[in-house]
């Protein structure tokens, strides 16, 4: 799934290439993927015609205001008050394309990370929503899995949306305090901290790369529980969570599975993993080999030298 840096890359890109565009035709290929109104949770939701004409009538003619983030959560601000949330969950994708991109690439993107992937044209039987803009350019919103969502809602509605409601405080916000994070922690002393970092309730955006990684730069094991940690210990991994995220993002992200640039070009971050996806390869700074854990349906990756 991809985390704050993998959808910081595609709000960042999205907001310099959508702002200022308008809104001339969306094409709504899986409804259940689309919906109206705050209350409405994704894979849980009600669907049909109705609603999905309702939900393209009110996208024709907006235009795109600024693309902005909350946790993995992209905030599209259009005219006429109106919020467009996209959550990418597993697979989810958004590539944006004009005619220069177009005869760059010839139409032709991996979906999915691998050089051994067949490029595909958009749009595909992947491709669920396509937004059609008055120059005729193009956004396409691919999914895989179909885990992913598009929820329109009035922007007086945001404060109603409960994934809104819910989320932490933002690592890369100044508000993040050390303080107000080793409160929330201890408020968990029973959890392994692999999975209170990613809790985002605890702290917004962070699954499970960033976890592990910022965990190794602490030099702390995934399955230690918080109520064995030290107040030294918990600042420490409060201190990496910024470093770790930063350059992930300077990074362009991880495309260490699905994820993909607005671009259809991969993130870089991957090759700076130090334990993320390297299961039996040796530590990069110790040598030992990488070793992983089950913590809660989740692996954990870590170096049993390294890491106390």
């Amino acid at each position: 799934m991809p985390e704050l840096p993998e959808v910081q890359t595609v709000v960042s890109e999205l907001n310099r290439k959508l702002r200022n565009r308008t809104i001339k035709s969306v094409e709504v290929n899986a409804p259940k993927m689309v919906a109206v109104g705050p209350g409405v949770v994704s894979n849980i939701r009600e669907y049909g015609q109705q609603s999905v004409a309702r939900f393209i009538s009110l996208l024709k003619g907006r235009k795109v205001l600024s693309v902005k983030r909350r946790a993995k959560l992209l905030i599209f601000d259009l005219s006429g008050k109106l919020s467009l949330l996209a959550h990418l969950k597993m697979t989810g994708q958004f590539i944006f394309e004009d005619g220069r991109l177009r005869k760059k690439t010839k139409g032709l993107y991996r979906l999915v990370n691998s050089l051994n992937a067949i490029p595909e044209k958009l749009p595909s039987k992947h491709t669920h929503v396509i937004f059609t803009f008055q120059d005729g350019s193009h956004l396409y919103f691919n999914d895989v899995r179909k885990f992913g969502y598009l929820k329109l809602v009035r922007g007086d509605e945001l404060n109603q949306v409960k994934e809104l409601r819910e989320y932490g405080p933002e690592p890369l916000s100044k508000n993040f305090t050390p303080t107000q994070f080793l409160a929330a922690v201890k408020k968990r002393v029973g959890g392994k901290i692999k999975q209170v970092l990613m809790d985002p309730k605890v702290v917004a955006g962070i699954g499970n790369i960033y976890s592990d990684e910022i965990l190794f730069r602490a030099k702390i094991r995934p399955a230690r529980k918080v109520s064995s940690l030290s107040e030294k210990d918990l600042k420490t991994i409060y201190a990496q969570i910024p470093i770790v995220l930063k350059q992930a993002i300077k990074a362009k992200g991880s495309s260490v599975g699905d994820f993909i640039r607005t671009d259809g070009s991969w993130g870089t971050m991957g090759k700076h993993h130090f334990v993320y996806g390297r299961s039996g390869l040796p530590c990069k700074v110790c040598g030992t080999a990488i070793q992983t854990v089950k913590i809660g349906g989740r692996t954990g990756s870590f170096c049993p030298k390294c890491q106390d």
